[in-house]
């Protein structure tokens, strides 16, 4: 009689458990639906407008656009800045101005490439890709030494 006691309590336990357990499941699946519906709702509400494009206009970005033209009227001008030395995707030397912008040098002097050379440069922004993430191609027309900087390594050429 205690075996079969035992026995049916443990199967009453069992059956209660399970209960308590999958009425948790049923609320967490009807939150889970709930929240569904409400992405579905949302995203119905976004709507794409169509948007005419003059054919004869240039795209372009605002901001790349007024970088490109500072760029380009400060292209005639001498603009002072410190070589630096970039151990970056084989190692290359560029120039950060004075106002803080990243010019990549297409065309600089081996006897300029100092890092932490002080410079006076005048040039223009070159149109063209690298395979350098860095600054603004830029070549260079004048260049000017002002304050020496460390001498090159051979393998840094």
């Amino acid at each position: 009689m205690t075996t079969n006691t035992n026995l049916i309590s443990t199967l009453l336990i069992t059956v209660l458990l399970s209960a308590c357990g999958s009425s948790s499941t049923e609320k967490e699946e009807a939150k889970d639906a709930q929240a569904i519906q409400d992405n579905n709702t949302q995203q119905e509400a976004t709507k794409l407008v169509a948007t005419p494009i003059n054919a004869n206009e240039k795209l372009k970005g605002d901001k790349m656009e007024e970088l490109k033209d500072k760029l380009k009227d400060e292209s005639g001008e001498w603009q002072r800045g410190r070589v630096q030395f970039l151990n970056l995707e084989g190692g290359f030397y560029g120039i950060i101005t004075d106002s803080g912008k990243k010019i990549l040098p297409m065309n600089m002097a081996k006897e300029f490439a100092q890092n932490g050379a002080i410079v006076r440069i005048k040039g223009k922004v070159k149109n063209v890709m690298t395979i350098q993430q860095w600054g603004t191609p830029f070549t260079i027309t004048e260049i000017e030494l002002i304050t020496p900087g460390n001498q090159a390594n051979e393998t840094e050429m």
